[in-house]
């Protein structure tokens, strides 16, 4: 769903930041107004970093008041990204995989987690997709704490999706890869952009890393080592020695980033096949750190330059622009979640928990319940306002008819005793039928297995149990029809081992798991497999993957 109006707010470790832009019907962004407010309160505990920042809501609601969609943005640290490229399958079996993905991926039980993916580019070989997860705990909170507020959350996005999304809108010119890296208090997200595909990296290096710095060196608390850090960023007369600390801390800082950034390369390199970025433009608190261009410049080897998160959207007033000189880095997260939800082709993940979801999608189907109940209603009061004498007459004709019908019932009992004899006739030669078919269906669904494994290659089946129904002689059962409907399909148990040519010493390389993932794909692809079931993997020999799973096989093609 799309909007023309929309309030964001960007949730930093050391900033709260809320942004209300509205979309003109020309296509021009407008930023009605913004607010921006300091939260002094440090700790690693997610949960109460989230609980000291909500206190604040209060003061966003009295800012921006009215009826806008409210959309949230999860900070770099607290979400967890896998960019992954996944052989091409079929639409209706896509989802499947992205599933089976994201349980490998993602490091905790997804019962645990709230995930999404979205899709980036694909070709005739794969496709590439991101998946993105942050803790259900987390999410549903902060999603409580905004309804409290009365700011209720429509999205709950990462910061590098609504970075992207921003970026992509006030660049549209850009043909060359970018590299835009987002400096914030904690860590800095480092994003990849081409025209149409991107890359992400969190690294726990921020604007803390000088503070902590200072603080080591000097034997200072960390509020005092950070206070001498913006002294000396703002010019301000500083005493040599803490002056001196900053200039060290900076240094480090500097070199850590540009390493970071290098490394961030060299691993974008080994994901995608898209051109090195050739400019690099700087975004968030950090970005404000005197010299940090230049030297990002001279190690990368590309021009940078400070990001302008206002560059296609216009400030509402010329007071509204003048005040945003100075907090333009800490806004750019802000506008590009709205963005985002403004533009029909923007890229979109979605944290909301499924427990918020599923009531609104209920919200929304109340009237078409209420309209069946009250037909429901209606088709049983009906027949109580008839009146007493079509009641009365209504059953003389019945009892008319019945008379009339009573030859007829016996020539019925004789025709349902003869269509059973039948039935019983044509049972028997269904199951005739099925039992020759299921000869040459055991040729073909060997033969089928022998031709997704040798164009795997290198893998082998060791044993191949075969797993019958279990049938329950007429007694009682307390299944669903569902489970029964299960417990009746033939299941074939696999083991079998995939053989790492590449890599004979060393454990399961990314070659390996995308072979076996490639060897899943195609077996569940065959017309005799329903579905795969019980994956799992064994890598403690070098070179070799051992792999065993369960097929279950389409009733239609009998085995």
């Amino acid at each position: 769903m799309r909007f023309s109006h929309y309030l964001s707010i960007s949730c930093g470790s050391r900033h709260l930041a809320a942004a209300r832009l509205k979309m003109n019907p020309s296509g021009r962004c407008v930023l009605e107004d913004y607010w921006i407010k300091e939260i002094d309160f440090a700790t690693t505990e997610p949960l109460i970093w989230l609980k000291a920042i909500s206190q604040e809501f209060a003061g966003i609601r009295k800012r921006f008041s009215g009826d806008t969609p409210v959309g949230y943005v999860l900070p770099g640290n607290l979400v967890l990204s896998k960019f992954l490229k996944v052989p091409q399958a079929p639409e209706k079996k896509r989802s499947k995989i992205i599933s089976f993905e994201a349980r490998q991926n993602i490091p905790y039980p997804l019962k645990e987690v709230t995930w999404d993916d979205a899709l980036i580019s694909e070709d005739e070989l794969d496709f590439e997709t991101v998946i993105a997860a942050a803790r259900t705990e987390l999410v549903e909170s902060l999603a409580r704490y905004g309804r409290e507020a009365s700011l209720e959350a429509d999205v709950i996005e990462p910061s590098f999706v609504a970075l992207l999304n921003g970026f992509r809108f006030n660049y549209p010119e850009l043909v060359e890869p970018a590299l835009l890296i987002s400096i914030g208090a904690r860590t800095t997200d480092l994003i990849f952009v081409s025209r149409d595909s991107f890359f992400s990296r969190n690294i726990s290096l921020g604007g803390n890393s000088i503070t902590q710095e200072i603080a080591g060196s000097l034997g200072l608390a960390f509020e005092e080592a950070e206070r001498i850090k913006r002294t000396s960023l703002s010019g301000e007369p500083t005493p040599s020695s803490e002056y001196s600390a900053f200039e060290e801390a900076k240094k480090r800082f500097e070199s850590r980033l540009a390493l970071e950034a290098s490394r961030t390369l060299a691993i974008y390199r080994q994901h995608s096949s898209v051109l090195e970025p050739k400019s690099c433009y700087l975004t968030g608190g950090g970005a404000l750190i005197s010299g940090i261009g230049g030297l990002l410049s001279g190690r990368l080897g590309i021009s940078v330059e400070r990001y302008d998160p206002l560059r296609k959207v216009r400030p509402a007033s010329p007071d509204l622009a003048s005040a945003l000189e100075k907090d333009r880095e800490l806004v750019a997260e802000c506008v590009g979640l709205g963005i985002g939800r403004f533009l029909p082709d923007a890229q979109e993940i979605n944290l909301l928990p499924q427990s918020i979801l599923w009531q609104r999608r209920f919200k929304r189907q109340q009237p078409y319940y209420l309209a069946a109940g009250l037909i429901a209603c209606a088709a049983v009061a009906i027949p109580l306002v008839s009146s007493k004498v079509e009641i009365d007459r209504y059953r003389q004709e019945i009892q008319n008819l019945d008379t009339k019908i009573q030859p007829m019932r016996s020539l019925a009992a004789e025709i349902n005793a003869k269509a059973e004899e039948v039935d019983r006739m044509s049972s028997f030669i269904s199951k005739a039928v099925d039992l020759i078919a299921t000869k040459s269906n055991w040729i073909e669904f060997l033969n089928d297995v022998q031709t997704r494994l040798t164009s795997v290659e290198d893998v082998w089946i060791d044993r191949l149990d075969v797993v019958r129904p279990t049938s329950t002689n007429g007694r009682s059962t307390r299944l669903s029809d569902q489970n029964l409907n299960e417990n009746a399909r033939v299941r074939f148990r696999i083991e079998g081992r995939l053989i790492d040519v590449g890599s004979p010493l060393s454990t399961v390389s990314q070659t390996s798991n995308q072979r076996v993932n490639e060897l899943l794909a195609r077996l569940s692809e065959s017309e005799f497999v329903a579905a795969l079931e019980d994956e799992r993997y064994d890598a403690s020999t070098p070179g070799i993957l051992k792999f065993n799973f369960t097929l279950v096989m389409n009733e239609e093609r009998p085995l």
